[in-house]
């Protein structure tokens, strides 16, 4: 039945998704599902009703299961594991760590998420580095293209490689774990920005093995936005320093592990906690994965996505719009790009969400345009065949 259009359609009921309106961008934000809403508000009425109790004696153990959760989602030590607000909080951490000689090299492609290059060239500036995006094969169906065009990339100065598992501009899924070993025999140090993997494509962090790899919870899992995490390699553990300092500075190297009493160890509380601040978000992955296995299994929440994005590459492909995105299952997922005629993207998107109650992003990246197309598993062929007939009424081609 997880394949069936009608059981799918049934489930839709169960997320808030208003019957008037069309979300194909998962991939910026999800709809919340019913339940994890309800879990939400329960558990913030009782931080509401007794705040010192929920701070003091039911937060910690409501952290540590969360972040159980997460881990065994991903596949990654809970040691090891810091739950933030999102994927900006998480990289700016991680490219905060950095210790490089002036005039080293941070190699990036052309096609990563314009907020964290604004967060790369503010550390480069300030700390005499450089930053180079290096461009890959555009629409290659081989995973090696990819990686050998970064390794070629590489120069003596180069000492970190940043990457998107999932570009946020053309939808396609970078062979991560492949560029991280490349890296690693390299010398480099590993960044990975997964904000897009998390739930749309299996993330298994084990595998991957990145020296910082971050991603949001509030995409494709459909957590509750407030939740996203950051996950490294042990070394690099104590290489992080808190943006904000609060209780948790201070500990000595020995007590790194020791346990803070406060939801996770002393590191975690040392980059976790800054004050009383809204965890809930956090505290409800649980109840984000619960849901999603009340869904069926994770293979079958993939396969329906990717039975939608194929739809998406037919229907939109015969009114004119090529996919940017491969074909190729392991370079692919549930978010599809379409080239597009160049339009300004905030208007025109905002005309799609005006005129026509859809929710549908424009991209741009190497001097190309984009309409990138979310697939998740709540979206129906009638409404990707409804994206179509809008764009066409706004005169795109």
């Amino acid at each position: 039945m997880f394949h069936d259009d009608k059981y799918w359609t049934s489930q839709r009921k169960r997320i808030f998704l208003p019957r008037d309106s069309i979300n194909l961008n998962a991939g910026t934000l999800s709809p919340t599902p019913v339940p994890v809403m309800e879990s939400l508000g329960n558990m913030r009425r009782q931080q509401a009703a007794v705040p010192s109790d929920f701070l003091w004696r039911q937060m910690p153990s409501l952290l540590n299961r969360a972040r159980k959760s997460l881990a065994d989602y991903v596949n990654c030590s809970t040691s090891n594991l810091l739950l933030l607000p999102n994927v900006t909080h998480a990289i700016n951490l991680a490219v905060d760590s950095l210790k490089l000689e002036p005039g080293s090299e941070i190699l990036t492609t052309e096609h990563e998420y314009g907020a964290m290059l604004l967060c790369l060239r503010r550390v480069a500036v300030e700390r005499g580095w450089r930053i180079r995006t290096a461009p890959i094969p555009y629409k290659t169906e081989d995973p090696a293209d990819l990686v050998a065009a970064l390794e070629k990339a590489i120069v003596p100065e180069t000492k970190v490689l940043f990457f998107s598992h999932v570009l946020s501009t053309t939808g396609t899924v970078l062979p991560a774990a492949d560029l991280c070993s490349m890296a690693r025999r390299h010398g480099l140090t590993s960044i990975v920005d997964g904000a897009h993997a998390p739930g749309m494509i299996p993330v298994d962090l084990a595998k991957i093995d990145a020296d910082f790899y971050a991603a949001n919870c509030h995409k494709w899992i459909m957590a509750p936005i407030g939740a996203g995490f950051l996950q490294m390699r042990p070394e690099r553990k104590t290489t992080l320093r808190p943006p904000v300092v609060s209780w948790g500075w201070g500990y000595k190297a020995e007590e790194i592990n020791a346990d803070s009493g406060c939801g996770g160890s002393n590191w975690h509380l040392d980059l976790e906690f800054a004050g009383c601040t809204e965890r809930c978000p956090q505290m409800v992955l649980p109840d984000v994965f619960e849901f999603r296995k009340s869904l069926g299994t994770e293979d079958a929440i993939f396969q329906r996505s990717r039975d939608l994005s194929t739809f998406a590459r037919e229907h939109l492909g015969s009114l004119g719009f090529a996919p940017a995105t491969p074909a190729n299952t392991l370079l692919s997922g549930a978010m599809t790009a379409f080239e597009f005629p160049r339009v300004d993207p905030i208007p025109y998107r905002d005309r799609l969400w005006r005129e026509h109650q859809i929710e549908c992003p424009i991209t741009f990246a190497a001097d190309r345009c984009f309409l990138r197309v979310s697939t998740a598993w709540f979206v129906t062929r009638n409404e990707i065949e409804k994206l179509g007939v809008a764009i066409k009424t706004l005169n795109a081609i």
